[in-house]
């Protein structure tokens, strides 16, 4: 009796593939009644001899198991068609082996681009896990902490000074103490010059002690403007500027690391410097030591001034009343009325002193307009 085959041969090439289909095609073909035909004529059909095959006679064979079978190279074979829907014709079997074996090798490559794609997402997701292991919260979060620590080591300890603009009339007395001018390490304070008219005072020489850097503006002209920075983080030291046609020197003391810098300071000397505008009517100008009119002139007035309205010109001019004086902060000249007192910085805005006058004529470049003082309830609310 002959052995049967153990394992089926695992397809390895399409031509394999297309011969199998052929075998399996052929096989449910075949009828499968085993016994003899009867002669014609005969009275009685007589039976055919049975066949020996080892087995028990299996007149009505069940259909072939249908679920996809895998070789052993992870191609899946799809189940072969039922019997009724095989032809009889030898070509039709042909064309539906072709057919078969066509649909076997598309789904092969089907699942093989199937595989490739999962391995390649698959690896994908590895390497960005193992390039970028943070999420985009982490990451996010990671520089936060990064800049806080940066900007935590960055000096002074307290954070970055406070920047003010100052505009100080000076003193020419022997024994008053020299005024101050607060710097940064990183920043740049410029210092100007200026006359009791505010027209700009020109310097002659400079002179500085500690580590400080000071550079003129203009240093073939008459510059009334320098700039200073400091050196070190921490420091003290003086400056000595000698002006044009004053005999005085002007003496500032200069002080690095503190909570405030300086970034513009107005210096004002109490005389006519060089190009000074000589006024037609001569009238008490600002003396050093007048805190109240040089407050109202760096827009910072007292907090017990009352704010009051000025219609008919811009939103420059503007005018506090404090007692029975009234001060008016415009760049505008005052013709009326007659002021007690006034002080003029470098960027041309003058603060003038009167009384309780409701009507002011001033001159803008030539143009004489016409403003009303009144009170200002909004801001006098608390």
């Amino acid at each position: 009796m002959p052995q049967r085959p153990k394992q089926i041969l695992a397809l390895n090439t399409p031509a394999l593939a297309l011969f199998i289909g052929t075998l399996i095609a052929v096989f449910f073909a075949l009828p499968f009644d085993c016994h003899a035909q009867t002669p014609q004529g005969a009275d009685a059909p007589a039976q055919s001899p049975s066949l020996d095959t080892g087995f028990p006679a299996n007149p009505s064979p069940s259909l072939p198991n249908t679920t996809p079978s895998s070789s052993d190279n992870g191609i899946n074979i799809p189940a072969p068609p039922p019997p009724s829907a095989l032809s009889t014709n030898p070509a039709q079997l042909q064309q539906q082996a072709e057919e078969a074996a066509m649909q076997a090798e598309a789904q092969a490559e089907a699942d093989q681009a199937k595989r490739e794609n999962d391995h390649n997402h698959q690896s994908f997701d590895r390497a960005s896990s193992g390039i970028m292991p943070l999420s985009p919260d982490q990451i996010r979060e990671f520089m936060h902490r990064l800049e806080n620590t940066q900007t935590a080591a960055q000096p002074p300890s307290g954070g970055p000074p406070k920047a003010e603009v100052k505009v100080t009339t000076l003193s020419l007395d022997p024994g008053v103490e020299p005024p101050q001018i607060n710097l940064a390490a990183g920043y740049v304070t410029t210092i100007t010059m200026v006359d009791a008219t505010g027209e700009p005072w020109p310097i002659l020489d400079i002179g500085v002690g500690g580590s400080f850097e000071v550079t003129p503006t203009q240093s073939n002209s008459d510059s009334h403007v320098v700039r200073i920075m400091p050196l070190t983080r921490i420091g003290e030291g003086n400056l000595s500027v000698l002006l044009k046609t004053l005999p005085t020197p002007i003496i500032f003391r200069l002080s690095a690391g503190g909570p405030t810098v300086d970034m513009r300071y107005d210096a004002r000397i109490p005389k006519l410097g060089p190009g000074a505008k000589v006024p037609l009517i001569d009238r008490p100008r600002l003396e050093a030591g007048d805190q109240t009119i040089m407050m109202v002139l760096e827009n910072a007035p007292p907090k017990e001034a009352k704010r009051m309205k000025v219609n008919g010109v811009d939103a420059r001019t503007m005018a506090w009343m404090l007692g029975s004086n009234v001060y008016v902060r415009t760049p505008l000249t005052l013709l009326s009325p007659a002021w007690n007192a006034s002080v003029s910085s470098a960027d041309g805005m003058t603060v003038y002193e009167i009384g309780d006058a409701p009507i002011l004529l001033m001159s803008d470049n030539g143009d004489m307009v016409r403003a009303r003082l009144l009170r200002d309830e909004d801001h006098d609310k608390p």
